[in-house]
């Protein structure tokens, strides 16, 4: 019994360390850096009429918009900001914001809800 309570410590940890490495490599595979607003409109907008639902993935771009603009983007794509990175590589420095051409700080996430 003690053997078996001993291992269940580390049966969880790989489990647990699996599923992250797991979720990272998805993560990375989905993410594309988007530059222009001719790229983040091809990238959410499906090739296939049969599924107009499924397409894209996380587009890590520019953000200096407003409520007023995410919703505009919303309405047009259906696509939204998923989260502010903290990871430095992803959030990446300053740049111009796709939409707006304003300056940003850094790169947002954005991805449709399904």
């Amino acid at each position: 019994m003690a053997d078996a309570v001993a291992a269940i410590t580390g049966t969880l940890q790989a489990i647990q360390d699996n599923l992250l490495a797991r979720a990272l490599a998805f993560r990375d595979e989905h993410t594309v850096e988007i530059t222009s607003m001719d790229e983040f409109r091809k990238f959410f907008t499906s090739s296939d009429p049969d599924s107009p639902g499924i397409h894209g993935g996380f587009a890590l771009v520019h953000w200096a918009g407003g409520v007023a603009e995410e919703e505009a983007l919303q309405q047009e794509l259906k696509v939204t900001v998923r989260c502010i990175p903290k990871d430095p590589v992803l959030r990446g420095g300053p740049g111009t914001c796709l939409l707006t051409g304003k300056p940003a700080e850094g790169s947002v996430v954005f991805a449709k809800s399904y």
